[in-house]
């Protein structure tokens, strides 16, 4: 195999495969890099057996044929050639050995292995798919990967939900403290099962993918492929069932409490300060239309206050308690001027959405216990 291609493409191809690489793996072979040349498009795939990445470039292509080998080392030795004289790169490999030249004087050697040896990639070409712009999906797991679990029990928690029926696209995640749910609707859309998706395997397609771009999403029984342009992870997904989120969600509710986003997540931060190191907690005692927030450190012997105008819909005063860090992340996705709270008692869950037409999002956070302030 013999190949030239230029450096910073190199770069950032190894860059992208290389978070399938384990960190440690007890599989030697797990450790490497695939690189696999036929014609002018050179192959990088890397896996961990549970999640994998393989992306095509184009490359000046002088000798078909294939490799594995050391993925960090290689990504290293590109990566370290800094001149700026420095513009392609070329790989040669003969018998295993790998010689990376990159001037006349300048080259270095790994000895590689048989590709034959590296896992295959399952196949999931036959399964359901959807496809997405890129800022679609962006939008869909920005507003519910938050709430992923890292439980290592329950591990159907740990990743995102979608489901696609009659038109409407749904993800969500929980990790049964506090959930998010982001829809769109794109004609025709409908997956027969839901997938539960790793969270890392959502992170990585978005920060690969380029604004622009569409994604193609096929789900199997037991895996899921990302597809765009000449890049592809997949992944295994969690064994499910996922949880019925639909009935922990209320649908009627005898309070709701309508506020500036900006001006709640200013007077948040400053009472969150005072916060209980352990439990974060802040109370809202909502009493007409003012909101009081407050927080106390026993263990520090200490407290924070602040008040906020609100509009108000409910019977009597009313207090209730959150954690003050879940609080403020989710106020920080409502990007709309004002956000309402909709609650029905001091241990039910409570909903908050932004305020505004066909924004497509909402969450649910459960309060924390106020009796053991």
């Amino acid at each position: 195999m013999r190949f030239v291609i230029d450096k910073t493409t190199f770069q950032d191809v190894l860059q992208a495969a290389i978070n399938a690489v384990p960190n440690k793996s007890t599989i030697q072979i797990l450790n490497n890099f695939a690189l696999r040349l036929e014609g002018n498009f050179l192959e990088v795939s890397a896996t961990d057996l549970n999640l994998g990445i393989r992306a095509q470039v184009e490359v000046q292509g002088e000798r078909d044929g294939s490799v594995v080998i050391n993925a960090r080392k290689l990504l290293e030795i590109v990566k370290s050639l800094v001149d700026p004289s420095i513009t392609n790169v070329t790989m040669d490999v003969q018998d295993f050995l790998a010689t990376i030249q990159w001037s006349e004087r300048g080259k270095a050697s790994i000895t590689g292995f048989d590709a034959s040896d590296f896992p295959p990639f399952p196949e999931v070409s036959e399964g359901e798919a959807l496809n997405f712009a890129a800022s679609e999906l962006a939008f869909l797991a920005e507003k519910t990967a938050f709430a992923c679990s890292t439980d290592t029990i329950r591990l159907n928690l740990n990743g995102v939900y979608l489901e696609a029926k009659d038109g409407v696209i749904s993800m969500i995640a929980t990790d049964g403290h506090r959930l998010g749910r982001a829809v769109i609707e794109q004609e025709g859309a409908n997956l027969t099962n839901g997938a539960i998706i790793p969270k890392k395997a959502l992170q990585l397609i978005l920060h690969m993918v380029k604004p622009d771009a569409t994604v193609e999403v096929r789900t199997s029984a037991t895996h899921i492929l990302f597809s765009t342009g000449t890049t592809q992870v997949i992944s295994k997904l969690f064994e499910g069932p996922y949880p019925n989120y639909r009935a922990v969600i209320p649908q009627n509710f005898e309070r709701t409490v309508q506020l500036n986003t900006t001006e709640f997540q200013n007077k948040m931060r400053s009472v969150l300060a005072m916060a209980n190191a352990r439990t974060h907690k802040v109370r809202l005692q909502i009493d007409g239309n003012t909101m009081e927030l407050s927080a106390s450190d026993p263990d520090v012997g200490g407290d924070s206050r602040e008040a906020i105008a609100v509009t108000h819909n409910g019977e009597g005063n009313f207090s209730i308690g959150f954690d003050g860090r879940y609080l403020t992340e989710i106020f920080s996705m409502c990007k709309s001027e004002e956000t309402i709270m909709k609650m029905n008692n001091p241990i039910g869950a409570c909903i908050i959405e932004p305020v505004g037409e066909n924004l497509g999002f909402s969450f649910l956070l459960m309060p924390t216990h106020l009796n053991d302030d």
